[in-house]
């Protein structure tokens, strides 16, 4: 097989998974983005960890347009208020589950994540729910090639049970973490050999580790297995992180542009809204920040130069 056709052929098995046959092959209209909007659970409550999303907090996604949602699950009380309150409220208003985020925890010894996710993913097949995965470690330092190998076996075994259920994983880079570039979390996902591992681009934190630099060059690398991105305002030129999350009309950065050489590059995949302490940086609430976001994406997506 030529190497492009195997490329292109991993893209499809992974995403496969991930994404419906209509949203991989949909033709957008001319001029209009075709990629699905979602929103992150930091953009629906106040305080992640302290607050969970409620019914009527999905209703404010539905009203407002969006569709649907990716919450945290850090522990098994925040998989059962998932499954007996989350659930319910999106299956009932036609919104989807869009990720799970559930953290690896990197040792010298080995890894650790939540037991939950073993018992429970199974209460997810076929919803084309990914599960999203944060690489961390407390002894090994960012981008530590030495804890590959732990890394890769946490990979194999959550994309294992992921696939198991007919679902994907993603790895989720995050500026501070084992994998906090894009480069670590394609290597990661290269050297798993697993179809349903993909990778995601979080745009707060490649202008956090990245400076903004090497866009083009940044997505052509993770594009073979990139199966979600996530946007939000942002200044350029700071590490500062409460200008690095600001409500999706906020901002110095050209999101724009960015979802412009998004799609140049071929991504079609779902889009997710990033808020993570807005309401609190910003003296904003919630809904206010996913309506002034929803706004925005609207006049983002609506541009002559997306045919």
């Amino acid at each position: 097989m030529h190497m492009t056709d195997a490329v292109e052929s991993t893209r499809r098995a992974f995403l496969g998974t991930a994404l419906t046959e209509a949203a991989l092959l949909a033709t957008p209209r001319r001029g209009m983005l075709p990629n699905e909007f979602f929103a992150l659970d930091t953009a629906v409550v106040r305080h992640l960890g302290k607050d969970l999303v409620q019914e009527g907090d999905i209703e404010t996604l539905a009203a407002l347009g969006y569709a649907g949602l990716a919450p945290v699950v850090p522990d098994p009380a925040a998989w059962q208020h998932l499954i007996q309150v989350i659930l319910p409220a999106l299956d009932a208003r036609k919104l989807k589950l869009y990720a799970i985020y559930c953290t690896v925890q990197v040792s010298r010894e080995g890894y650790s994540y939540n037991p939950e996710l073993k018992r429970s993913l199974g209460l997810l097949k076929g919803r084309g729910t990914v599960v999203w995965l944060p690489l961390r470690s407390d002894v090994f330092q960012p981008s530590d090639l030495r804890a590959d190998s732990l890394a890769v076996a946490a990979v194999q075994e959550i994309a294992d049970l992921a696939a198991a259920q007919g679902l994907a994983v993603s790895l989720y880079p995050h500026a501070g973490s084992l994998a906090e570039r894009v480069s670590d979390v394609v290597r990661i996902a290269e050297k798993s050999r697993r179809a349903n591992a993909g990778v995601t681009f979080n745009l707060c934190h490649w202008l956090r580790t990245d400076g903004g630099n090497g866009l083009a060059q940044t997505l052509k690398l993770a594009m073979p297995r990139l199966s979600l991105v996530t946007i939000n305002g942002a200044d350029r030129d700071t590490k500062d992180w409460i200008r690095l999350i600001e409500p999706l009309d906020s901002g110095t950065y050209d999101v724009a542009g960015f979802l412009l050489e998004l799609y140049r590059q071929g991504y079609r995949g779902p889009i997710g809204l990033q808020g993570y302490d807005v309401a609190s940086n910003y003296h904003i609430e919630p809904r206010e920040n996913l309506r002034r976001s929803m706004a925005a994406w609207k006049k983002l997506r609506s541009n002559r130069l997306f045919r």
